[in-house]
């Protein structure tokens, strides 16, 4: 039943990236499932991922980083979905590089305090 959740929680991303990014023809989304670890709450990892989001465009050459946080509006979903929209490739490997060091390294064990990814995937959508 998740599966089938996440199935469609995805569709919908990647279609709201297709709407949110009319301005450009192709960008990079990154979609993450994770859940959150005992006693934490989405309002935390809201909080952590705004400040993940400031860092990314500091570190990023042209910045331009997106970040969403997805949660069911009906239906259920166990957990909630990170979505990460980068304007290139290239923008993508220098936050890969961005998140070994320094802060980077900070804000992913921040995160490894208050959730759990299961799984991740890359993929390119470019506007119709």
């Amino acid at each position: 039943m998740m599966k089938s959740h996440f199935v469609k929680a995805l569709s919908l991303i990647i279609a709201l990236g297709f709407s949110i990014h009319t301005y450009a023809d192709t960008r990079i989304e990154q979609v993450w499932s994770c859940t959150l670890n005992e006693g934490k709450s989405i309002a935390d990892i809201k909080a952590l991922n705004s400040k993940w989001v400031i860092y990314a465009n500091k570190a990023v050459k042209g910045g331009d980083i997106q970040s969403y946080v997805v949660t069911a509006v009906v239906g259920e979903m166990d957990g909630f979905i990170f979505v990460d929209s980068f304007p290139s490739m290239e923008s993508w490997t220098a936050k890969e590089a961005a998140m070994a060091i320094g802060e980077g390294k900070e804000l992913v064990a921040a995160f490894n305090k208050i959730g759990k990814c299961q799984s991740n995937s890359l993929y390119s959508v470019e506007e119709s």
